[in-house]
């Protein structure tokens, strides 16, 4: 599909072809700390959804201070974006829920919020959830609403799907294993072979396979920068990422999962949606104009959910100059178990600078 809007003044360096060959596939993380209708608009021909917690919803981002001044822009911005055929994804995925994560209450207060989305003419398009229970009260009570199983869920292949396939229509890939073309081709088959909607994130910025993830995550379901403040007098932070690169070990962010704008092309093959981690992200639109048009003038890191700062940058164009050493880096087949061959290292000293 060619973009309705695209303007390389917006944003974009994109050429003619490559515009021509644009899919509508983003998912776009509702943000409130820029303008999230004009960002959108550029960029209508790409964005499939947008995501985002109902305000009084526990999700997988700390959420923000509804005042009725934010919520009402909030609803605002979800109207404009379904009068523009922008689906709705509303999230139910903490991995927490504590003593109710099974319970009447849980389910009646599911229920109530999406009572709320429909008072605003908002009824959901999809329900993303990490909740296998709350996947279920759905299916019960909404039997005709598209249910996601959320990334967090952390399924790694088609063992996994197979036992929860009545209870999901969609789900995102394994972010361990999603740079693999061929693994991802074969889980794409199996998706359209089964009706089901693949998607992936794109911009994660998590060590690969970080141990701390699931913990980091749980306190999301609680209140999650009182805890961290907590953590720091004991001399401890919940963010194993940042402390792993205050130690230098900057080869673990070419060993992650994210996804370089402009190699998304080939995954788009592949996969119906592609996430882009915005909700909370200090450059949200720039990660959109990155994702949307193929192209990135800057530091990759800044694109990157966590946001890392360096002491110098990845800068993506540099890229460009090692894209057979950063071919074999990206579809290394020895990711998830490291032998430390020399490959990082030697893109490191190209990139990194």
């Amino acid at each position: 599909m060619k973009l309705r809007n695209f303007s390389p003044a917006a944003g974009g360096t994109a050429d003619a072809e490559a515009i021509a060959d644009m899919k509508r596939t983003l998912a776009v993380g509702h943000f409130l700390n820029a303008d999230f209708q004009g960002a959108c608009a550029r960029h209508l021909g790409r964005i499939r959804e947008t995501f985002f917690a109902w305000p009084g919803v526990l999700s997988c981002r700390p959420a923000p201070d509804f005042t009725p001044e934010v919520r009402a822009r909030m609803v605002a911005d979800l109207k404009w974006a379904r009068e523009n055929g922008i689906l709705l994804d509303t999230l139910f995925n903490c991995n927490c829920y504590g003593d109710i994560a099974i319970s009447g209450e849980l389910a009646d207060f599911a229920e109530r919020v999406l009572g709320e989305m429909d008072a605003e003419g908002l009824f959901p398009d999809i329900v993303t959830t990490t909740s296998p229970f709350l996947a279920t009260i759905f299916r019960r009570r909404f039997p005709s609403l598209k249910l996601r199983l959320s990334v967090n869920m952390r399924v790694h292949g088609t063992v996994g799907l197979e036992p929860i396939m009545d209870l999901f229509d969609s789900f995102y890939a394994s972010r361990e294993r999603h740079r693999e073309l061929d693994w991802l081709a074969a889980l794409s088959k199996w998706a359209k072979e089964n009706g089901k909607i693949l998607g992936m994130q794109a911009n994660s910025g998590c060590i690969r396979q970080c141990p701390f993830q699931q913990f980091h995550d749980n306190m999301h379901g609680h209140n999650r920068i009182a805890q961290s403040k907590e953590g720091e007098k004991f001399g401890f932070s919940v963010f194993l990422c940042k402390e792993n690169y205050a130690r230098g070990r900057y080869e673990d962010f070419l060993r992650s999962t994210w996804i370089r704008p402009e190699d998304l092309p080939e995954y788009e093959e592949l996969v119906d949606v592609v996430k882009l981690a915005t909700r909370r992200h200090p450059h949200p639109v720039e990660i959109l104009d990155a994702y949307a048009t193929y192209s990135h003038d800057g530091n990759l890191a800044d694109l990157m959910d966590a946001c890392h700062s360096f002491p110098k940058s990845f800068d993506n164009r540099s890229f460009d100059g090692c894209r057979e050493l950063w071919r074999e880096v990206r579809g290394c087949k020895s990711a998830n178990d490291c032998t430390h061959c020399g490959r990082c290292a030697a893109l490191l000293a190209a990139v990194f600078r």
